[in-house]
């Protein structure tokens, strides 16, 4: 795996604003499409979106106040049923007029221990208990972008790595998609993660 410390390709909360669930969506997005553009040119460039994904934003005040995504008191079962819609809503805005449409399934812990990242990426929900290479970062989302076997390492994008432990991007060999931090296949479970948030992101030909 390659590593680069002079460019940042990773878009970090700051770029846009500080919403970790709308900067791992981001993320996903350019891991997908754009992997090795510099952050600030791809944020330049689909500004547009974020607009238009921040319209579309419900609770926007308890995101800016660090409350989280916070939709409302639901039964866990609903709740990650109206966080997919979301999910599956800001990525139709991203990819509104191009040639690609994307498809956001729901997928558990043990699928994505085998998961083929080679054109998908998952969207993760982590709990405080949730510890990644230099440490914890509380209640989180995070965008996993590959998956080291060797290492038996989830490879992850992370908005809030940069600003708490520096500048360490990596380039996936495999997919050519640049993370900045890792956590350990078996560190992704029941106790440190939202099973039931774990959603998979393909982007594939427009019909």
């Amino acid at each position: 795996m390659a590593t680069t410390h002079s460019i940042q390709r990773i878009l970090a909360q700051g770029h846009f604003d500080g919403l970790c669930l709308i900067y791992s969506l981001f993320n996903a997005y350019k891991a997908l499409r754009s992997p090795s553009d510099k952050a600030s040119d791809f944020a330049h460039r689909n500004s547009n979106f974020w607009r238009r994904v921040i319209g579309n934003t419900p609770s926007l005040h308890n995101f800016v106040l660090g409350e989280g995504s916070d939709f409302g008191k639901l039964r866990n079962a609903t709740d990650s049923k109206v966080k997919r819609a979301f999910i599956a809503t800001c990525f139709d805005v991203m990819t509104d007029g191009s040639a690609v449409s994307p498809v956001v399934t729901a997928t558990d812990i043990e699928s994505l221990t085998t998961m083929d990242f080679s054109d998908s990426v998952a969207i993760l929900g982590v709990k405080d208990q949730a510890e990644f290479e230099e440490g914890g970062m509380g209640d989180h989302w995070v965008a996993i972008v590959g998956r080291d076997d060797n290492a038996g390492v989830y490879l992850v994008a992370c908005s809030y790595t940069n600003h708490s432990y520096g500048l360490n991007e990596r380039q996936d060999a495999k997919t050519g998609r640049y993370y900045n931090t890792t956590i350990k296949v078996t560190g992704i479970n029941k106790s440190t993660s939202y099973s039931d948030n774990i959603n998979v992101i393909q982007l594939v030909p427009a019909a």
